[in-house]
């Protein structure tokens, strides 16, 4: 069904109002309440009203239910749109003591006053309810939070009112009730549709108006349609014409349950001589449903001719929704009605009109934002498909009804049917605030309508809340031209000048700003009247960084912090630098969805850096994120020769993490330093390498403790050895006496050296006791501490020399090389010549043995294959050993002392390259 509000307005004071004259205070009430149920909410405001004059309050047995009657009067008043008497009555009611027991007062009376236009007293009546009743439905709570919204919304559009002059039609054309839907008709003729008849045969009292097609005679006069087309006792309206002024189309509507109504769409033919004839009614009408408000438009895209319409029936989103259907040539319908989903909402949306010339819907809706009730909004139609509706702003909409928007371009003129209280409407007065349409005209603005729309680059989902600048670009620079902010959709509707060029910035809290700048000028834009232009806001976090000492963790004030972006290649891209001189912190904004390197940087400290990876950053978390840099402190690295100590030069120095990861790798071809930034508490690894030198891995760690040590420079010093073959002559290795195999006639031996030099390290303090032995206090200390020295600068770095050699000549035999190696056996005196020869020569094998079995035989196939060889002399004891031969007999000299120590040995010197000799 259709209730009267949305096509025209009609006053009644019927039998409710005469079953309550007469009546009691109580009878008033009942009444009012009767015509509420039938939802006739005039003349329950009407009955409600006269039950709350001064008379009836003086009676104290209805002093209860005085604050009964003014919510009622004011809630009836309210959704009979007489808004001014509603707020009087929500006034009454909330002056009275009992006041707090109608929750919904401040809510209705702040909606009162939004109807009237005064919409900052609304937002403050509608935040005292918010905060006055937390307990009521979350239906009204949501509603009041929604109209606080939609009032700073229309504040905001009233500020950027059009220049566009409304003319109120003239009496004659205008009535004294509801005048609407002003069309134009073959041959220049104009036609709307008017409330203003009576219907003499209505079976109420007093008797209803009816709606007839009025066709203008002059420029105030009108005379309604013959009997076949203005049904007696229907409603008739809303005129339409095909493209070929040969068809029309309008509404036929009948009464049903007082003021209720149901509506059909007829078509009629256009004859020759302008006369409508042979109605019939369209099949796209639906039973027990209304249809009405038919337009006629032709989609350019297709060449098809379209019939537009209003309906009530199952399926849409609710109340009123617009449907689209084709016609064929006939000018009948074709098919099912399709129902514009792009354009309708879960209210009414009605009152439809296609512009051919700019393939635009314009119709009336109070389901999205107005300035108050019904306004109307216009959608673009590109590439066959609605773009966001657009909201026609001030002066065209009010805080009235506003609807019925028709348009004829020659010439260029617009109507509309408003309801707004203004001097001018006839039915106006300070005492009649509830009525009807008047028809207005004015010239529409024809610049071209530029939408913004805002979007979550990440998730695509339209973004709301977002405020858009439009600024124009001059030649001294950009032009605020407006600024829009829209807190409950994405959508930002603008006005622009054609050939001139715009740019367009988004921002909101969270995101990264948006920019897009377009040139009017351009040909694509010629005689276009609609631009849209969409924003893509990037989510951010903001990076609060902090800059510490990493010796003692104390700020580090006045580090330069640089922020660069970090490419899929890994290219870095500066995008702010900062130096906070007066603290330790900087702060930036970052792109969800980017990744990102830090750097900080203050002279006497070495460089400390981190990354941040936004890829898959989940904006539902922190919107923020810390990052502490700790400026590491200056690793100096120092190359040496093991055996000179002097500086290396042309050595390579790699740098690795704990994990492995290479950070750096330098060859210093000047010199033997090397520089690096290192963190506290954390193992790294530095690798060193030199041609001529064995490679050398050392794995350090330094403390707060290390740093404060060294004064805050760490410093590491990293020996080579050489692996030149040549610096292993005139090395020496020394045995235990009669070692190997003591008192062994063989001159061969299993063992190796390394089974011996154990045991014979093991044997020191032993030596030291016994070369003591019967000496007096000094001078067995004397002869103690040499014999520990010889342990110390002989027997120990012989067998690590030993050890170098082996590792110099696994080395050299992998390259190819091929070694002789002599080996000269010694023995000290003590046992005879012969035998000590078979221990020289024992002692040269035990010295085979160790290099065919260094490292589980590496060696063991170059000897077997001649690329490594030997030549083994023995020697037996020196001659000119004088002192030991006095005292042969005694063990302190012969077998403890260090020159017996030194004489039980095994010489290299001469080591062959025997590639040479081939």
């Amino acid at each position: 069904m259709l209730r009267l509000p949305y096509l025209f307005t009609i006053f009644l004071m019927g039998a409710f109002g005469l079953h309550a004259q007469n009546q009691s205070f109580v009878g008033y009430i009942e009444a009012g309440d009767m015509a509420t149920d039938k939802e006739d909410h005039y003349n329950a405001y009407r009955l409600y009203a006269i039950a709350s004059e001064d008379d009836w309050a003086e009676d104290r047995g209805y002093e209860e239910r005085i604050s009964e009657v003014f919510y009622k009067a004011g809630l009836a008043a309210y959704k009979s749109t007489a808004y001014t008497e509603a707020e009087k009555y929500f006034l009454r009611l909330l002056s009275r003591p009992d006041a707090n027991a109608y929750h919904l007062t401040k809510f209705y009376m702040a909606k009162s006053t939004f109807r009237q236009g005064r919409y900052d007293q609304a937002v403050a009546t509608f935040e005292e309810f918010l905060a006055e009743q937390p307990d009521v439905q979350e239906e009204f709570r949501e509603k009041a939070s929604r109209q606080i919204n939609e009032a700073d919304w229309a504040i905001d559009a009233m500020s950027r009112e059009d220049d566009i002059q409304l003319r109120h039609l003239p009496d004659g054309i205008n009535t004294t009730d509801s005048d609407v839907m002003y069309v134009k008709g073959p041959k220049g003729t104009r036609y709307f549709s008017s409330n203003d008849f009576e219907f003499t045969k209505d079976t109420l009292t007093p008797k209803r108006m009816l709606s007839r097609i009025m066709l203008q005679t002059g420029e105030n006069t009108a005379k309604p349609l013959g009997k076949h087309i203005n049904l007696p006792g229907k409603n008739v309206a809303h005129t339409t014409f095909s493209a070929d002024m040969t068809k029309v189309y309008y509404s036929v509507c009948e009464f049903r349950d007082y003021d209720q109504m149901r509506c059909d769409i007829f078509m009629a033919k256009i004859g020759g001589d302008g006369e409508w004839s042979d109605p019939v009614k369209l099949g796209v009408n639906l039973v027990g449903a209304t249809t009405t408000q038919p337009n006629v438009g032709a989609n350019n895209a297709d060449g098809k001719e379209y019939l537009f319409f209003a309906s009530d029936r199952p399926g849409g989103k609710g109340g009123l929704d617009i449907y689209k259907v084709s016609l064929d040539a006939a000018g009948l319908t074709m098919d099912n009605a399709t129902n514009l989903d792009a354009i309708n909402t879960s209210e009414n949306d009605a009152a439809p009109y296609w512009y051919n010339t700019w393939q635009t819907l314009y119709f009336t809706t109070d389901g999205r934002f107005s300035f108050g009730g019904l306004d109307i909004y216009k959608a673009y139609m590109i590439d066959g498909e609605f773009r966001t509706p657009i909201n026609l702003g001030t002066p065209v909409n009010s805080s009235a009804d506003d609807a019925y928007y028709t348009r004829f371009d020659d010439p260029e003129v617009a109507y509309i049917s408003s309801r707004r209280p203004i001097e001018e409407a006839l039915f106006y007065s300070e005492k009649r605030d509830v009525c009807c349409y008047d028809l207005y005209e004015f010239a529409p603005d024809n610049r071209i309508t530029l939408q913004a729309l805002t979007f979550n680059k990440l998730s695509a989902e339209e973004l709301k809340g977002v405020t858009v600048t439009l600024y124009k670009i001059t030649p001294d620079g950009p032009v605020v031209v407006d600024e829009v902010t829209n807190p409950e959709a994405n959508d930002f509707n603008f006005q622009v000048d054609p050939g001139e060029k715009y740019q367009l910035k988004a921002v909101k809290d969270g995101y990264a700003m948006a920019m897009n700048e377009f040139d009017l000028s351009k040909p694509e834009f010629k005689d276009v009247p609609f631009v849209e232009r969409r924003l893509d806001l990037i989510p951010k976090v903001d990076l609060d960084v902090f800059a510490f000492n990493n010796v003692d963790r104390t700020n580090l004030v006045g580090t330069k912090v640089s922020l660069y972006e970090l490419t899929d290649s890994g290219e870095r891209i500066l995008v702010e630098e900062i130096t906070n001189p007066d603290a330790n912190d900087s702060h930036f904004e970052l792109e969800i969805g980017k990744r990102y390197v830090i750097v900080g940087e203050k002279p006497g400290f070495g460089e400390a850096s981190d990354e941040i990876d936004l890829r898959d950053y989940d904006k539902d978390g922190s919107d923020t994120v810390r990052k502490d840099l700790y400026l590491g402190q200056m690793l100096d690295v120092y190359v040496i020769d093991a055996k000179t100590e002097l500086p290396i030069l042309a050595a390579t120095v790699s740098l690795r993490s704990d994990d492995g990861f290479l950070d750096e790798k330098d060859t210093n071809n000047e010199g033997n330093e090397f520089h690096y930034v290192v963190n506290l508490d954390r193992p790294f690894e530095i690798d060193v390498t030199r041609d001529g030198y064995f490679p050398r891995s050392v794995t350090v760690e330094f403390s707060q403790a290390d740093v404060e040590k060294f004064d805050g420079r760490l410093s590491v010093t990293i020996p080579l050895n050489s692996n030149n073959i040549n610096d292993f002559l005139d090395l020496r290795v020394y045995f235990d006496n009669d070692h190997p195999d003591p008192d062994a006639y063989s001159s061969t031996t299993k063992l190796a050296y390394d089974d011996t030099y154990g045991p014979y390290l093991e044997r020191m303090d032993e030596f030291k006791e016994s070369t003591a032995k019967g000496l007096g206090i000094e001078a067995g200390f004397l002869a103690s501490g040499e014999v520990e020295e010889f342990f110390e600068e002989q027997v120990i770095p012989g067998h690590e020399d030993l050890l170098k050699l082996a590792d110099a000549l696994v080395q050299h035999m992998a390259e190819g090389r091929s070694y002789e190696l002599q080996l000269v056996g010694f023995a000290s005196p003590r046992a005879p010549d012969s035998y000590n020869l078979r221990l020289s020569a024992r002692r040269n094998v035990c010295l085979r043995n160790f290099f065919e079995r260094y490292q589980d035989g590496v060696l063991s196939e170059y000897i077997k294959n001649g690329q490594l060889s030997f030549e083994a002399i023995r020697k037996g004891e020196e001659k000119d050993l004088g002192r030991i031969y006095e005292l042969i007999e005694e063990e302190r000299e012969s077998i403890y002392s260090v020159e017996a120590s030194l004489e039980r040995r095994v010489e290299f010197p001469k080591i062959f390259n025997t590639n040479s000799r081939k």
